[in-house]
């Protein structure tokens, strides 16, 4: 028996596996990631959404948003969590820092958006607590670097216009005011979004390709720093071959983009419901059995599939107007099965099994949200009114 290429021999160390036929991923528990992934730096990612969240409206006539509530940053599209979200984000933590949650996140990355900010903020502040009572024999507590990196290309999807910009996030240094719990001082010395969406939104192509880059300099980076931790130890120590893993916390559409990034699956009807995205749920991802990319470097194509990338703005696939950093930064070719960063499996769609309330608010894209009709036009395809909720991804 084969599946995805692992041998017998690995799979035998797997005490369970199951297969969903809704949304065909692999789920494997009790398993040694390395086992699976063989000598490798990262090898796990985590994918969260945002808790329940306020609201917001948008006038589709002049581009308007309007906030139910005051906040924090003054965006009316940059909402806080309502108190059930708080509560999501509470036992979202309590999962994450159990003792049977592993490999632990080793770096956080995170939408520049206040309520992701404010969903992953008990989850970074449990693990600190962990690693600072570790001791540097432990895996947990070697070179931990647990300040969220704020990364606007993880930001919110806002469909495509042509006479209006959306509100755009708040800074790094902003966001540090509001969490300095979890984001160390002057946050722009430390790190550097990859990828600045465009104001004037993406289609749905677009925020996929936008997602897939933004991944794909996140995986070099962290391989990177890895690869240099993992040198820099004794030949003989365990810590050389642990599992490392990375937490991320988004929102719903990129969220399914991401999932179909990693894995390189994208349907052929972007309105497939294949990734689950519930909020404050947890999806993880395991890398596929590959050679080490310890000469990537930081910010660079992590795998064969990657050096022959996509030219950036080809056929569109970024909006124009989207920043890149470094500007040599290049889509890479992720799609028919390939993914970034070598490819990664879903080993874990959605699980909400933590979640008091359980699954809830799941979305899925229904075509595109499109402003491109102007000023006093028709409204976008997935809304009859002038004025409505934004994205209605609650």
């Amino acid at each position: 028996m084969d599946i995805h290429g692992r041998s017998v021999d690995t799979l035998q160390s797997i005490s369970k596996i199951s297969f969903s036929k809704s949304s065909h991923t692999l789920t494997l528990s009790t398993l040694s990631l390395r086992q699976l992934s063989g000598a490798m730096p990262l090898d796990t990612i985590y994918l969260t959404r945002h808790g329940h969240r306020m609201n917001w409206t948008i006038d589709h006539t002049t581009g308007s948003y309007h906030s139910n509530f005051p906040t924090p940053t003054g965006n009316p599209a940059d909402p806080t969590l309502t108190a059930h979200g708080v509560r999501q984000s509470q036992e979202l933590a309590a999962h994450v820092a159990s003792a049977g949650f592993a490999p632990k996140p080793w770096r956080v990355y995170c939408s520049p958006f206040y309520r992701c900010l404010q969903t992953i903020q008990p989850s970074v502040e449990a693990l600190k607590k962990i690693s600072s009572s570790s001791s540097p024999s432990e895996e947990d507590g070697v070179e931990v670097d647990l300040d969220v990196r704020i990364e606007n290309g993880l930001g919110e999807w806002f469909g495509s216009s042509t006479f209006f910009s959306h509100p755009s996030p708040a800074s790094a240094s902003t966001l540090q005011s509001l969490f300095p719990t979890i984001i160390q001082p002057n946050p722009e010395e430390h790190y550097t979004a990859h990828v600045i969406p465009s104001n004037r939104g993406e289609t749905i192509s677009q925020l996929h390709h936008r997602v897939a880059t933004t991944l794909a300099a996140i995986i070099a980076d962290v391989d990177a720093e890895i690869a240099a931790l993992e040198a820099s130890l004794p030949p003989s120590s365990p810590l050389r071959t642990s599992s490392k893993a990375i937490l991320i916390c988004s929102h719903a559409a990129p969220l399914i983009a991401m999932g179909r990034a990693l894995t390189g699956n994208m349907p052929e009807d972007v309105n497939t419901e294949d990734f689950n995205v519930f909020t404050a749920g947890l999806s993880t991802f395991v890398r596929r059995q590959r050679k080490p990319s310890s000469d990537a470097g930081p910010a660079t194509a992590s795998s064969e599939e990657e050096k022959t990338p996509y030219r950036n703005h080809d056929h569109n696939l970024l909006a124009p107007g989207t920043r890149l950093d470094p500007p040599t930064l290049t889509v890479p070719d992720w799609t028919g099965g390939k993914g970034v960063g070598g490819g990664w499996d879903c080993v874990a769609n959605g699980d909400c099994s933590f979640l008091s309330g359980g699954a809830e608010r799941g979305w899925h894209f229904n075509g595109e949200e499109s402003f491109d009709t102007g000023p006093m036009g028709p409204t976008s395809n997935n809304d009859d009114s002038s004025t409505s909720s934004g994205p209605a991804k609650l």
